[in-house]
C-alpha cells in the first residue's frame, strides 16, 4: 500500500468562524486574541493589495483605450 500524506490548507473562508469564537471568548488568552487579530489584518492587507492591483489594471486598460482611440481618429 502506497500512502502519501496529504496536506491540507484550511481556506480563509473556514477560518472566519472559529477566530470569531475566539474574539466573542471572554476567557480567551492574550496568543489566541494576537492570533486572530493577526489572521484579520492578514485577510485585510490581502484585500487591500487586491485592491490596489484591480484599480492599476483599470488605469492601464483605461490608458490604452485612450491610446487606440487616439490613433484611430
Amino acid at each position: 500500500m502506497n500512502t502519501k500524506p496529504v496536506e491540507i490548507i484550511p481556506t480563509y473562508a473556514c477560518m472566519v468562524d472559529p477566530f470569531i469564537a475566539v474574539l466573542q471568548n471572554e476567557n480567551a488568552s492574550y496568543e489566541s486574541l494576537n492570533t486572530a487579530r493577526e489572521f484579520f489584518m492578514d485577510c485585510a492587507k490581502t484585500a487591500d493589495r487586491y485592491a490596489t492591483d484591480r484599480e492599476a489594471a483599470i488605469a492601464d486598460y483605461e490608458t490604452a483605450q485612450t491610446l487606440l482611440e487616439k490613433r484611430e481618429s
